[in-house]
C-alpha cells in the first residue's frame, strides 16, 4: 500500500506534456481565435472600404479581396477543425480542401489583378483614369472564376478523372504564374516611381503600392509554404511522414494571411484608420444610446417578484402570518 500511494503521489506531482502532434485544446484555440480574429477584422474592412470618402474604384479589389480572406474565417477554419477532429474520410476531406482551394486561390488570383490594376496607376495614369466601371467588374468576377477553375480539378482528381501529377501541374501553374506577376509589375512599379517626379496624386498612388506590396509579401511568406508542403507531399513519396506539429504551425501560418491584410492597413492607411474610428465610435454612441434607453435591465424582473410574492400573500395570508411570527 505504501509503494502504491507514493506511486500515486509522483505521478500527481509529474507534469502533464501536451503532445502538439495530436490535436489538443491548444490548437483548438489557436484556430478558434484565428477565425474570430479574420472574421472581426474583414467585416471591419469590408465596412470600411464601402464607406462614401473610400469609395474609390481601386479599393473594389480591396473589398473582393476582404471577402475572400471572411470567407476563411467563416468556412474554411471551421471545416478544417472538423475534418481533425472527427478524421473523417475522402468526402469531409474533399470538401475541405474544395473549400480552402477556393478562397485561397480566389486571394492569389485577386493579389495578381489587384498588382496589374497597380501597374496601369503608376505607368499609365491618365489611361487608369478614364478606366470604366466595367473593367472593374472583370477584375472582381475573374480571379473567383479561375479559383473555381483550380477547384475543379480537386474533384476530377476525388473520382480518379485526372491522375495526380496533372494536379500537382495545375498547382504549380497556379502559384508560379500569379508570383511572376506580382514580381514583374511591381518591379515596373519601382522603376516608374524611381524616375518620375512626385505630386500629391502621385504620392498618394506610390503610397498605395507600397502597401500592396507589403500585403502581397506579407501573402507570400505566409501562404506559401503549406502549397509546397503539399506538392512535395504529392511528388515525393518518402516524404508523406511529416510530423503533424509541422503541419498544424503552418496550416495556422497560411490561415492567419487572412488577418494580417487588416493589420497592415491600420499601420498604412490613414484614410483607413480615420474611417475605422468613425465607425467603432458610431457602435459606442450605439451603446451609449441604447444604455440611456434602457438603463435598467433588471426592473422588469424585479417587478415580477414582487408581483409574485403579492400573489403568494393573496393566496395564502395565514402561512405568511405563521412564517413571520
Amino acid at each position: 500500500m505504501l509503494i502504491n500511494s507514493s506511486m500515486v503521489c509522483s505521478s500527481l506531482q509529474r507534469p502533464v506534456i501536451m503532445d502538439f502532434n495530436r490535436w489538443n485544446l491548444f490548437w483548438s484555440v489557436c484556430f478558434g481565435s484565428t477565425a474570430c480574429l479574420i472574421i472581426f477584422g474583414n467585416s471591419l474592412s469590408i465596412s470600411v472600404f464601402s464607406k462614401r470618402r473610400l469609395r474609390r474604384r481601386a479599393y473594389y479589389l480591396l473589398i473582393d479581396l476582404a471577402v475572400a480572406d471572411l470567407l476563411v474565417g467563416l468556412f474554411s477554419i471551421p471545416i478544417y477543425m472538423t475534418t481533425v477532429i472527427s478524421e473523417e474520410a475522402l468526402v469531409s476531406r474533399m470538401v475541405f480542401d474544395c473549400v480552402d482551394m477556393f478562397t485561397g486561390f480566389s486571394s492569389i488570383f485577386t493579389l495578381a489583378f489587384i498588382s496589374l490594376e497597380r501597374l496601369h496607376a503608376i505607368a499609365r495614369p491618365f489611361r487608369h483614369r478614364q478606366l470604366s466601371s466595367h473593367c472593374y467588374a472583370i477584375a472582381i468576377v475573374t480571379p473567383w472564376i479561375l479559383s473555381l477553375a483550380v477547384t475543379s480539378t480537386r474533384v476530377l482528381l476525388a473520382f480518379s478523372v485526372i491522375e495526380i501529377q496533372h494536379f500537382v501541374v495545375v498547382m504549380i501553374i497556379s502559384l508560379s504564374t500569379p508570383l511572376l506577376i506580382y514580381c514583374v509589375s511591381y518591379g515596373v512599379i519601382y522603376r516608374k516611381q524611381s524616375s518620375r517626379p512626385q505630386g500629391v496624386r502621385a504620392r498618394g498612388e506610390s503610397r498605395l503600392s507600397k502597401t500592396l506590396v507589403l500585403i502581397t509579401g506579407a501573402f507570400a511568406l505566409t501562404w506559401l509554404p503549406f502549397q509546397m508542403l503539399v506538392i512535395v507531399l504529392n511528388i515525393c513519396v518518402p516524404c508523406k511522414k511529416v510530423a503533424a506539429v509541422v503541419v498544424f504551425g503552418i496550416k495556422l501560418l497560411q490561415f492567419a494571411n487572412s488577418f494580417v491584410n487588416f493589420v497592415i492597413y491600420c499601420l498604412r492607411m490613414q484614410s483607413y484608420r480615420n474611417a475605422l474610428y468613425q465607425i467603432l465610435a458610431r457602435c459606442k454612441c450605439c451603446l451609449a444610446r441604447r444604455r440611456e434607453l434602457y438603463p435598467l435591465t433588471d426592473i422588469p424582473s424585479s417587478i415580477k417578484l414582487v408581483s409574485f410574492s403579492s400573489t403568494l400573500n393573496s393566496l395564502f395570508p395565514h402561512k405568511t402570518e405563521d412564517q413571520t411570527t
